[in-house]
């Protein structure tokens, strides 16, 4: 008798000497050693992802040169695979994301890092390599799945503008702002005279699930509802509302500007496919900064063939063999990361002491002190806060454990 083994989840954590782990942790943020741990207990398949919240929980801490070492760390792996070279072209022509592979996020996780790996080289006043990195996020944001769509990240090149005026290259800023407003009309452009920008990280991020017989095929859903809006930032005692900056579910479930239906096997199904043209025709290239963005088969046999019994029992357990060999969508996701990017700029020698959280009718559920960093002329900068802490989730990622 065949006998079909039944799923469930194995436990690949990786045993850590204590010394080792230690001396792992002994300069990481002490809120954050929890997620830190996992960066070693998680084993390569998770460490991108393992190193992304740890490093976003850093630079919430206002521990910089960790949180720029662990973005550094999962950017090069990234890019490994998803960069604007022969050698990542070639990798990524073999690399579908599925649970059991070593993680490297979906695009707008992707360009969440180089986003926050900018805003760190901006807290330096290496303004050149933030506007480098921001539009790495740009090409993440485009790479996805087996095509090259059109990236709209707006507040990526609102970011660029941003580095670029504190650089004194208004010329480049002025470009990198209407980029910004050709993707996203209506976009909040900060004023030439700012020298301040506030951001808050509000709410949590979009969930990834699998869906299908067998798990094969990921979709989005929308994130879980909070009830803080927006953030108000606090200077010299006068209030700033922010403004809507990005939405991340509209970027973990879009590609260029077309909503997914469901991704299947590497490949993204649109849910107006019927009308839409195809998906490889919405390759673009970003010619502005010369960007370039980037199942089995199973034969049944008919009946009437007269198959023995017994090798009809053996073929139905090769099909349902088969079938749940189906590589297993990835579904681990990055979930310290926020619903919505808001922001706001502030006139120069407004410094902002306070960030304050509401709701939408705008009652206030809470404040705290934002994380300011000024260059080192002290003459450009920004403050950052957030909604949710960084810190709040468990040490190991969501469904990042294998499954058998």
């Amino acid at each position: 008798m065949l006998l079909l083994g039944a799923c469930g989840t194995v436990d690949d954590t990786i045993y850590v000497p204590p010394e080792q782990m230690n001396a792992w942790l002994a300069d990481k943020p002490a809120n954050a050693h929890h997620l830190y741990a996992t960066v070693l207990t998680g084993g390569q398949r998770n460490r991108v992802l393992n190193q992304m919240r740890s490093g976003l929980a850093a630079f919430e801490a206002g521990a910089d040169a960790i949180a720029a070492a662990s973005f550094d760390d999962a950017l090069n792996y990234i890019e490994a695979i998803y960069a604007d070279n022969p050698t990542a072209e070639k990798a990524r022509s073999t690399f579908v994301p599925e649970r059991t592979k070593e993680f490297k996020g979906e695009a707008y996780e992707r360009a969440m890092a180089f986003l926050y790996r900018g805003l760190l080289f901006m807290g330096e006043g290496d303004y050149g390599n933030a506007r480098a990195v921001f539009q790495g996020g740009q090409l993440q944001d485009a790479f996805a799945e087996d095509q090259r769509y059109q990236s709209d990240f707006a507040i990526l090149d609102v970011l660029s503008g941003w580095a670029s005026q504190c650089e004194g290259n208004t010329v480049l800023a002025r470009d990198f702002y209407e980029r910004a407003l050709q993707a996203r009309p209506g976009i909040y452009i900060p004023r030439p005279s700012d020298r301040m920008l506030a951001i808050a990280d509000i709410g949590l991020p979009p969930l990834k699930v699998g869906g299908g017989e067998y798990g094969e095929y990921l979709t989005f859903l929308p994130p879980e509802p909070v009830p803080e809006q927006k953030a108000i930032f606090v200077a010299n005692g006068r209030g700033y509302d922010t403004t809507f900056g990005e939405d991340l579910y509209w970027q973990a479930s879009t590609r260029g500007g077309r909503e997914v239906d469901k991704i299947l096997a590497g490949k993204a199904e649109f849910k107006d496919i019927a009308t839409g043209i195809g998906a490889a025709s919405l390759a673009v290239a970003d010619t502005a900064l010369d960007v370039a963005v980037y199942a089995s088969y199973s034969d049944n046999s008919d009946a009437a063939l007269g198959i023995a019994a017994g090798a009809a029992i053996i073929g139905i357990a090769s099909l349902l063999i088969a079938d749940a060999a189906r590589p297993e969508a990835d579904t681990r996701y990055w979930d310290n990361l926020p619903a919505h990017i808001d922001y706001v700029s502030l006139p120069a020698g407004a410094m902002p002491t306070e960030a304050i959280f509401v709701d939408q009718g705008g009652s206030i559920l809470g404040s705290l002190v934002p994380k300011v960093r000024m260059d080192p002329k002290g003459t450009c900068g920004f403050a950052y806060a957030r909604s949710r802490l960084a810190t709040d989730i468990p040490s190991a990622p969501p469904n990042a454990s294998l499954r058998r």
